[in-house]
Formats: C-alpha cells, sequence, structure tokens
C-alpha cells in the first residue's frame, strides 16, 4: 500500500478511541435498537391506533405512525452505519497491513493486500463527500465514509494510499457516488412505502 508523508496518525487508534467517537457510537447503538422498537410497536398495535381514524388521505391520525415512519426514514438514510458495514474515517486507523475499523457492532479489520478497493465521491450542499468502499478476500464490504460533513480526502489518502488520478477516474468516483446515493434512496423509499401500505387504511 502506498506510503503518505501525513500518514502517522492514522497508525495509531487516535480519535477512534475518543470521546466523541464513543458517544456517537453508542448514540447510534441505542438509536437503532429505540427505531426498531417503535416500528415494531406501530405494526403491531395497528388495531389500536386505527380506532382513532384516518385522514382524508387515508393516512392515520395517530401519532405512533408519525414516529415509526420518522425512524424509518433515519434508518434507511444510515442503513450502511445502522448495518455494521460503515465507519466514519476518523474513526479507522491502520494496524500495519489491516484496516481496523470501530463500527456500530464493533470493530473489525480488513487486511488491504488482496482487498478490493472502490473509492467515491458525492456532491452535497455541504461540499465534496470523499469516500471508499473495500472488500476482502472474504467478500466482506467496509465502507469508510463520514455520516456527516464533507471531505474526507485527506484522511482517506493516509489510510488507503494516494487516489489522486486522471480526469477519467474522477468522472468514474462521481458516478459511483451517485449509486451510492441512489441505493440509499431506494432504501428509504423501500422501508416508508412498507410502512405507509401496513399505516394505510383498510
Amino acid at each position: 500500500m502506498p506510503r503518505h508523508a501525513t500518514e502517522g496518525p492514522v497508525d495509531a487508534p487516535g480519535d477512534a478511541e475518543g470521546p466523541w467517537t464513543r458517544i456517537g457510537l453508542w448514540s447510534a447503538r441505542v438509536g437503532v435498537v429505540l427505531a426498531v422498537v417503535v416500528i415494531v410497536l406501530a405494526v403491531v398495535t395497528r388495531p389500536s391506533w386505527s380506532s382513532q381514524g384516518f385522514d382524508a388521505d387515508g393516512y392515520p391520525l395517530a401519532v405512533l405512525p408519525d414516529v415509526a415512519l420518522v425512524c424509518a426514514l433515519v434508518l434507511g438514510v444510515g442503513w450502511p452505519w445502522f448495518s455494521g458495514i460503515a465507519a466514519s474515517t476518523r474513526s479507522v486507523h491502520r494496524d500495519g497491513d489491516e484496516l481496523v475499523a470501530v463500527t456500530v457492532y464493533g470493530r473489525r479489520r480488513v487486511r488491504s493486500a488482496g482487498a478490493r478497493l472502490v473509492r467515491f465521491r458525492m456532491l452535497t450542499n455541504v461540499g465534496t463527500v470523499h469516500g471508499a468502499l473495500l472488500v476482502d478476500r472474504r467478500l466482506r464490504p467496509l465502507v469508510v465514509l463520514d455520516p456527516i460533513g464533507a471531505g474526507g480526502a485527506s484522511r482517506l489518502q493516509a489510510l488507503l494510499g494516494d487516489g489522486s488520478g486522471a480526469i477519467g477516474r474522477v468522472v468514474l468516483e462521481h458516478v459511483l457516488g451517485f449509486v451510492w446515493l441512489l441505493a440509499t434512496v431506494v432504501v428509504v423509499v423501500t422501508l416508508v412505502t412498507a410502512l405507509l401500505v401496513l399505516f394505510s387504511a383498510p
């Protein structure tokens, strides 16, 4: 793996062991549990809250279905992190030829030797977000991507080597970033639509 002069900090846990990272991880863990509980509760108690009636569009008047839909939306948007396949660039460090990522479900190690690496970038209203997808020899994926904020290019470069290249590669990374966003939209639409079908009036 190519080395870079600024990679020193990525060879130690650093922010991956910091208090803010731990707070974020535990908040995500608790959030996943609460969101699932709310959604399940809304589904199983449908006979109770449906007695409050539905509006002209056939949507329930009760509050619980609204909260469940918000939970589904959050889970859909953050599915890579909530599913444990993604980690923030700040919670990833290198240990020899392995990348150690602290995810919502604990530590993951991916050996960089022989792993497939796909970089991508996305244009957002806060700037360009840089990310990378690694798939090891056991076909286990790891996405390195910050859930909030733009940037990440320098950290990814220190972790994974110099990813700069020709214009064609940059265009491809934007295309892959669009595919990533499209996959997120599909997950969100699927979750929300499924709940709307369950919540709609008979």
